[in-house]
């Protein structure tokens, strides 16, 4: 029997070639759809668009010499327009004569036919990518999905870099598991990679100068079982595998001989979302297997939560559960516009609890609309007393702290894929707030724990992580110690920090009459610049590596955000010209998103483009024999990045919303190598730290920093202490504030 290659009434579509596709890869995509029985009349309409947020180059239709040229083409005389309608969906319309019953429609992505490169593929795995196919025959009626919508498996590509991954806390003796990774230039693990790694840590029974090889069946990831330590102290576990020319080092363990009554484990509590709720499995599985996390929470905008979706996420969040292994905690994203409080995650203590939505302004329905909370108090009033923990974040939307309540909200995620936000953690100081501070990814690109920005307009960082100190890890280890605020923020790195003040840990409170004493203990995943303990927004001790200046090397690092809200990217557009020495080499930091790039480079001058959102980011430039005399010319503008709304008249709530540039500050300075010495000259671009800062730099220091300090000035009344470090690679932790409430002894 022949098939029917119409599919049907409404038709059928294809996707040529279908194989696997290597993200980031760079190819042209023919999608062809057939119409059906039913044909599509003049004036329908046909979309065809991805559910994920995805970073797949955008088509356009002007210049057929440049990427992502798009073309179409239809039968004779049945003329068909397109357009691009958002980032992930194109729209046809069908004009002349209607399309007929067997008639096909060609799409081609990428097209070469005129000289373009091709089209860019997104730079995040999935599964099955799909093209989804939609209908409209008429204005006034409900569009059509294709029950058998294209699509493709996206899939990592060759290993730029291994990734070691410990507990962050062992025990002598205790047997664990190291974690490796081999991963591609977008933080994929590489599925193809089958190579040998060779691995040495100090004291570490079960792995002595091992070796490993990888199986291409193991796709990139390897856990190694079984490993223990004979001595107490701070572990690093290194790897190599010289035919690649990779090598690595992994997090710090601090093992010690005595079991610890709280353990380090890694969370991401808002590891964002997928569309599909057919996708939740891969989700959790990516999580466990792919990022080693500890705690991972699956947080639903809840204005896209179906009764189906919810079903499936609480099924999936129950099978995925191994107490003291592996705990998705349940929740969901409360997702109130600005203006009824922003948004907030929402945790439970236990599974099986009901979503209360913002709104139902999506697929959701109308059966439960009563349940809606519609203001941030709504929130608060149906929780209060209950076993839940809500957190506000900045997102596609930011948590109003003009609304706060203490029972319910103990902290909230300063740093995400959508950039750090210490202005957010700064004004929860301000207001007196006892928050403690978390970070996350927010993505909707499956990757929780471990996801990049790529190159959405949205984002604009690496995913950040908290660590949690629990005591048992279980959903309700997890609240119980997010409750007590024994947490803490990271950029993304295992970065281990632990503060206490007079033998208090991070996040508690209590009252003295004498000036605490701090005692802060940091281990980092690269050598320490410095560590800088906070009295609420005041800096009173700075712990920094006094190492040798290399005179050859200077340091440009710019730090900012746009505004005090969602969205608020900057990009830096930069020069330095160098007088009196040659430029020889060039180090990137941080430039988390690929849109940030060296643009040009010669042997006297540099030019980049950068994009970033709120954190330091720079470059490294090593020169050739410079003198005393050699001077740095610098220059800058700037870009601020908004995501004002555009439907209406831009009023508020009236959609879509578009990622928009406005021209911003720009500056120059002259900066002698002399002048310099062991200072830091900055160019300062406007509000919110936007600034150019400029030093020599120095030779790495040492990757632990430990102090103790004994406040004198603490003020009466309740006092927060926080620590802040910073790595030379510009990773960076916030802990959690201890809250002393001091009051001094009266004569």
């Amino acid at each position: 029997m022949i098939a029917d290659r119409t599919g049907g009434d409404n038709g059928q579509a294809i996707i040529e070639p279908s194989g696997d596709v290597i993200a980031g890869s760079v190819g042209t995509w023919s999608v062809s759809y057939t119409a059906g029985n039913n044909g599509l009349k003049s004036g329908s309409i046909l979309r065809i668009g991805s559910e994920c947020d995805s970073d797949w180059g955008t088509p356009q239709m002007s210049d057929p010499t440049a990427p992502e040229y798009l073309t179409v083409r239809g039968p004779k005389d049945c003329l068909v327009s397109v357009q691009t309608e958002n980032v992930n969906t194109i729209r046809l319309t069908v004009q002349g004569r209607a399309l007929r019953k067997g008639e096909s429609i060609i799409v081609v992505y990428g097209d070469r036919s005129y000289g373009s490169l091709g089209s860019r593929a997104q730079t995040f795995l999935e599964e099955k990518h799909y093209f989804w196919i939609a209908i409209e025959q008429s204005p006034s009626e409900t569009p059509i999905a294709l029950d058998d919508s294209p699509h493709l498996r996206l899939i990592g590509g060759p290993a730029t870099q291994l990734i070691l991954t410990t507990p962050s806390n062992g025990v002598v003796g205790e047997p664990f598991r190291l974690h490796i990774k081999a991963e591609d230039r977008w933080g994929n693990p590489s599925p193809a990679y089958a190579g040998t790694v060779d691995l040495t840590g100090d004291g570490v029974k079960g792995l002595g100068r091992a070796s490993v090889s990888f199986r291409r069946e193991e796709r990139g990831i390897k856990w190694l079982e079984g490993l223990s330590v004979s001595e107490a102290g701070v572990v690093r576990i290194k790897a190599q595998d010289r035919s690649a020319g990779m090598s690595a080092n992994s997090n710090p363990m601090l093992v010690t001989v005595e079991t610890p009554s709280h353990r380090l484990h890694w969370a991401d509590p808002h590891g964002g979302q997928v569309a599909l709720n057919s996708k939740i499995s891969d989700f959790f599985q990516y999580a466990r297997d792919v990022s080693a996390l500890q705690f991972v929470g699956y947080q639903r905008n809840d204005n896209s939560i179906s009764h189906e979706d919810w079903i499936v996420q609480q099924r999936e969040e129950q099978a995925f559960y191994e107490p003291g292994r592996f705990v998705p905690v349940p929740g969901f994203e409360w997702s109130g516009k600005n203006w009824v409080g922003g948004h907030h995650n929402v945790y439970f203590r236990r599974h099986g609890q009901s979503v209360r939505r913002s709104s139902h302004t999506g697929k959701q329905h109308p059966d439960d609309l009563g349940s809606d909370l519609t203001h941030v108090l709504d929130l608060y009033e149906a929780y209060r007393h209950a076993d839940v923990v809500l957190t506000p974040h900045v997102g596609g939307e930011h948590g109003d702290l003009n609304h706060h309540e203490p029972e319910l909200e103990p902290a909230l995620e300063m740093t995400s894929t959508h950039g750090t936000f210490e202005w957010f953690q700064r004004e929860a100081l301000e207001r007196r707030y006892k928050l403690g501070f978390i970070g996350g990814s927010d993505s909707h690109t499956g990757r929780p724990g471990d996801d990049k920005p790529g190159f959405q307009l949205r984002r604009y960082a690496k995913a950040g992580l908290a660590g949690v100190y629990a005591k048992k890890l279980t959903v309700e280890g997890f609240i119980n110690a997010m409750r007590s605020r024994r947490v803490y923020a990271t950029t993304g790195s295992r970065i281990l920090v632990d503060v206490s003040a007079d033998g208090h840990p991070i996040g508690a409170e209590y009252t003295t009459t004498k000036p605490p004493l701090i005692t802060v203990s940091v281990h980092g995943t690269a050598p320490i610049e410095s560590v800088e303990l906070f009295r609420g927004l005041e800096p009173i001790h700075i712990h920094s590596a006094d190492t040798e200046l290399i005179n050859n090397r200077i340091r440009l690092i710019w730090n900012g955000a746009s505004r005090m809200t969602s969205y608020s990217g900057v990009i830096w557009d930069g020069r330095l010209e160098v007088e009196g020495a040659d430029i020889d080499q060039v180090e990137k930091l941080r430039f988390d998103s690929p849109r940030s790039r060296v643009v040009d480079q010669t042997s006297d001058t540099l030019q980049w483009h950068a994009w970033g959102c709120g954190y330091p980011m720079g470059l490294i430039v090593e020169l050739e024999k410079p003198s005393p005399k050699t001077s740095l010319h610098i220059s800058a503008s700037s870009q601020t990045i908004s995501g004002p709304l555009y439907g209406g008249h831009g009023s508020e709530g009236q959609g879509p919303r578009r990622m928009s540039k406005a021209e911003a500050e720009g500056g120059a300075m002259v900066v002698s190598v002399e002048g310099l010495g062991s200072a830091t000259q900055s160019l300062n671009l406007g509000v919110l730290n936007r600034r150019i800062d400029v030093s020599i730099d120095r030779a790495p220091g040492p990757a632990s920093a430990r102090f103790s300090f004994t406040d004198q000035g603490p003020a009466a009344g309740v006092n927060p202490y926080w620590v802040r470090v910073r790595q030379t690679d510009l990773e960076m932790a916030w802990s959690s504030p201890i809250f002393v409430d001091f009051a001094p002894e009266t004569p």
